[in-house]
């Protein structure tokens, strides 16, 4: 038998002078296009186990959580990513010098956002929100960042933080940028505060976090 193939997508079929043998043609033609459909699965593992060893192109569905992926020929990515957005309309505050993800007296804390890395391994991340001090001492806001397993990736700073250091009651927000993270991963980024001093209550409104990935 001699195989020609389509001239896009390299796709086999026969040629009149070849025998007729249509359950291998057509056999030959459902392996070749078994890759380039858009593949179907439970979960990222059981494509990794189904794609042992994936080529730059191919599209999988994941149904959990609900996402389509592609592979960029070292990892899986988001087809589309998009950003990721979460607000806590209740206010809380904090004494404490170390950075603390729960606020006293606030509900819904810690505010955790979850999204997929994309392909450029970066992501922009702003917070922000109505924040004032007791005192004319600082108080700050910024978010620390885990991989699936939990660890902190990047971790809250002063150096990435929306800040005030008056009673006056201000809105304020802070944008920095994230890389070097694992393309296809789920991350979680979180709001943490502090304040500068213990004898200083640092107060924090309607706290907002998003995350936008860098195509």
């Amino acid at each position: 038998m001699t195989t020609q193939y389509t001239s896009l997508s390299g796709l086999p079929y026969p040629q009149p002078s070849d025998p007729a043998d249509l359950p291998a043609h057509l056999q030959s033609l459902a392996q070749t296009l078994d890759g380039r459909t858009v593949l179907r699965f439970g979960t990222a593992a059981e494509r990794d186990t189904k794609i042992p060893t994936p080529v730059a192109g191919m599209v999988a569905w994941i149904a959990s959580p609900g996402r389509l992926m592609y592979h960029t020929g070292s990892a899986w990515a988001p087809v589309g990513p998009v950003p990721v957005f979460r607000v806590n309309l209740d206010g809380g505050s904090t004494t404490s010098t170390a950075w603390a993800e729960t606020l006293t007296d606030a509900v819904g804390d810690p505010m955790n956002a979850v999204f997929t890395v994309p392909a450029s391994g970066q992501v922009i991340i702003t917070v922000g929100c109505y924040m004032h001090s007791t005192a004319n001492v600082g108080s700050y806001m910024s978010a620390n960042v885990r991989n699936a397993a939990g660890a902190i990736v990047l971790a809250a700073s002063d150096d990435r933080a929306a800040l005030v250091n008056t009673p006056n009651r201000s809105s304020v927000s802070t944008q920095f940028l994230v890389g070097g993270l694992a393309v296809g991963t789920t991350h979680t980024a979180t709001p943490a505060y502090r304040t500068a001093a213990a004898t200083s209550t640092g107060n924090f409104d309607t706290r907002f976090i998003r995350i936008d990935p860098v195509m």
